[in-house]
């Protein structure tokens, strides 16, 4: 065990090195005129060294939790959620013509960044920084639900940094309030399957939903249809992670 643990030390210095090298050529060097282009190469770049680097120190820290036992019912369970996520793609806009997608050469690349964003802030906000409140609080009354209330507003305020980028606050404040509320979808779907990379799945599609547009394409995804299916799918979802949070409160 203490060669594995040394050689997992050594590859977490080494790639943060990495990580932190990626960070500063991303930040200096342009690799492409094409904004959208230089954009998504940074993104995959710099999200592809963090989320290594966050592998192998939650595989290093035991925390790790990938359980594929009984798959088909942890699917079945999770299908509110997928609900959720596929309530976020542009369907009504794309078929409607308010939307299109101009650049269909970008798409591999961009579905990739979507999956690495999902791979880095999984790792960090379920697989480190809610497991380590759920298990700082579990020995008080309600403390698994503080655990996920508490996770989800750290992840919320997390997306502040997008004011950095150059989002605007209101738009910025609308994305605290719906990332608050996926947060705690994700843990608690941590929690119930012991299974991060449906966390992950979860994250990305809902990110390739919602970017879409913005990312390879033009126009206003949002229409009636659009928030129509949001209020129906949050509403099925929330009462479903609410149910089973409880349960959970029960015996986490």
């Amino acid at each position: 065990m203490r060669p594995l643990k040394k050689g997992i030390k050594i590859a977490a210095w080494i790639l943060l090195a990495l990580t932190a090298g990626t960070v500063a050529v991303a930040y200096f060097v342009t690799f492409s005129a094409d904004a959208r282009l230089d954009a998504l190469s940074k993104g995959v770049l710099t999200r592809g060294v963090l989320s290594a680097l966050l592998l192998v120190l939650l595989a290093g820290s035991g925390d790790w939790k990938g359980d594929f036992s009984r798959f088909g019912k942890k699917l079945l369970w999770c299908l509110p959620c997928f609900l959720v996520v596929l309530a976020n793609f542009p369907f009504g806009a794309l078929i409607g013509g308010t939307a299109s997608v101009d650049r269909p050469g970008l798409l591999p690349l961009f579905l990739l960044e979507c999956l690495l964003v999902g791979l880095m802030e999984e790792l960090f906000f379920r697989g480190f920084v809610h497991t380590a409140i759920r298990k700082k609080l579990s020995s008080r009354k309600f403390g698994y639900i503080g655990s996920v209330l508490i996770s989800s507003a750290i992840f919320s305020v997390w997306h502040l940094l997008n004011l950095l980028e150059g989002a605007g606050l209101a738009a910025t404040f609308l994305q605290m309030g719906y990332t608050f509320l996926l947060g705690g979808m994700f843990a608690v779907v941590l929690d119930r399957t012991e299974n991060l990379w449906l966390c992950v799945l979860l994250h990305a599609l809902f990110d390739v939903g919602g970017n879409l547009v913005s990312s390879v394409g033009s126009g206003s995804p949002w229409e009636l249809s659009f928030w129509i299916a949001t209020a129906l799918c949050g509403a099925l979802c929330a009462a479903h992670i609410i149910w089973t949070a409880v349960k959970l409160s029960r015996t986490k």
